[in-house]
């Protein structure tokens, strides 16, 4: 707390600063710590107002000690007025050096910013034509070249739409990226291939019977196609070229069919049975994926990978124990050697028990794949999937030709005479790739 002066009409009014007193001449003396005070007085009556009313302070005979409030005046006899206060509390200095220095730093800093923000966003344009060029020249020499090579020009696809992922990161263009592997997947679809138009539907197994049938397992042997209903238990063997068709109805679950020496067998989980429902081989508690007959023995594929032999009424292990299985197979064929695929396209060739080194030239990627199919004559080797037919080499694995089947959808397809693949389509109809 300080005072101030409000009115001084005497000459011998004093204030000493060092000791925090005032007074008048020697006849009053008033000394002031914070909010306390004391009065000296010698003949001189020194009055407090607080609140309007005024209350007399002083003694001549004793000093008088007391304490003051914000806004109490004490009068000095009737000359000086003295005024009790709370000074303002001393305003913040602003330091303006400190002030335009961060200012000028932070305005360097966004300078930067921005600044590195516009090179980085001119580098990602510049890295985005410059992919775009190579994609859209892969795509132009893959049209180029795909009716007389058409691995390289699937090769040289599958190159761009690697580089098609590595521009979508960066999130520019988005709309002219999409229309491109637009582009792309429709040049993948039919890569290799003749379109539709290039197959023939050689039979509708609907014509077969009065009702509409779901034949959802197929197998080929030369010019003969047998194709079972496994739900219900029917089985037609129609010959490809005559037209001919023979039915059974067996009445019960088919899990494979098998065609052997001009005879038609399924497999219900368990055996191996005829048309009549003979049982002609036991097989045990053991489930097979795939089942074909070979030189009057059965080739049995394990869920496991591992391949046995069923011969002389038992089975035996016809893998050997160091062979490389695939796990989970989906589909054997035999061609004195055995060939095993699964659903990710993957193939081990087997001769003997013992794996044999086959190196397809592409990897069939985004495909559920069904089967494999070949024959003991033919150069050829086919992987099916539930949309295309991918045909390789045999002993070099250079894929030869790509048949699309996306609009009508695959159930299976088999290899007969002369190298003729057979494709049973999702709408019935076994077609014949030429």
């Amino acid at each position: 707390m300080e005072y101030k002066v409000i009115k001084n009409n005497s000459t011998d009014f004093w204030e000493d600063s060092k000791d925090n007193s005032f007074g008048i001449g020697k006849d009053l003396v008033v000394n002031f710590v914070k909010n306390k005070i004391s009065v000296e007085s010698h003949g001189i009556e020194v009055f407090l107002q607080r609140n309007n009313k005024k209350a007399k302070i002083s003694n001549n005979e004793k000093i008088i000690n007391g304490m003051v409030e914000v806004n109490d005046e004490i009068y000095l006899g009737n000359n000086v007025i003295i005024k009790f206060y709370l000074p303002a509390k001393p305003g913040v200095k602003i330091n303006w050096n400190l002030w335009v220095g961060v200012t000028v730093l932070l305005l360097i800093l966004v300078t930067i910013f921005f600044g590195w923000k516009k090179n980085t966003e001119v580098n990602t344009e510049k890295s985005y034509q410059t992919v775009l060029l190579e994609i859209k020249d892969k795509i132009s020499k893959s049209d180029e070249v795909k009716s007389i090579d058409p691995e390289t020009g699937l090769k040289l696809l599958n190159e761009a739409k690697e580089k098609i992922l590595q521009i979508k990161s960066n999130k520019i263009h988005e709309a002219e990226v999409i229309e491109l592997e637009k582009v792309i997947n429709e040049r993948l679809t039919v890569s290799g291939s003749n379109e539709i138009g290039g197959f023939s539907d050689i039979y509708n197994a609907k014509s077969a019977d009065v009702v509409d049938r779901s034949y959802d397992k197929m197998v080929v042997v030369g010019n003969e196609a047998v194709l079972g209903e496994s739900k219900i238990g029917k089985i037609i063997l129609v010959n490809l070229e005559q037209k001919n068709v023979s039915k059974f109805d067996v009445d019960q679950e088919i899990t494979d069919l098998i065609y052997a020496n001009k005879k038609v067998y399924f497999y219900d989980g368990r055996n191996i049975l005829d048309t009549t429902k003979n049982i002609i081989a036991q097989l045990g508690e053991t489930v097979y994926s795939k089942i074909v007959g070979w030189n009057n023995s059965w080739y049995l594929l394990g869920q496991d990978g591992k391949i046995s032999k069923f011969a002389d009424n038992k089975v035996s292990a016809w893998t050997s124990e160091s062979a490389k299985l695939i796990d989970k197979p989906v589909s054997m064929a035999i061609d004195g050697t055995v060939w095993v695929v699964d659903a990710s396209g993957a193939v081990i060739n087997y001769e003997k028990g013992v794996e044999k080194k086959w190196n397809p030239s592409i990897k069939i990627t985004g495909e559920k794949v069904l089967g494999i199919t070949t024959t003991a004559d033919s150069t050829k080797i086919a992987i099916v999937s539930d949309k295309k037919v991918f045909v390789f080499e045999k002993n070099s694995g250079k894929l030869l030709a790509t048949h699309n089947f996306e609009k009508i959808g695959i159930i299976g397809a088999k290899m007969g005479n002369n190298e003729v693949i057979y494709v049973l389509g999702n709408d019935q109809k076994i077609y014949k790739v030429k």
